[in-house]
């Protein structure tokens, strides 16, 4: 999912923040904010 237009400094930003926490195994859940069932996407990810 892609929050920022591809080419902006934040999306570089972002792209080597996946890539460290990838490589530590650490999962990371990216949730807009737009009121799209954040809660149950969040209860979803904590209990897996």
């Amino acid at each position: 999912m892609a929050f920022h237009q591809a080419d902006s400094e934040q999306a570089k930003r972002d792209e080597q923040k996946n890539s460290i926490l990838d490589k530590a195994g650490i999962p990371l859940l990216r949730l807009s904010t737009d009121g799209s069932n954040e809660k149950s996407k969040i209860i979803n990810a904590l209990s897996r």
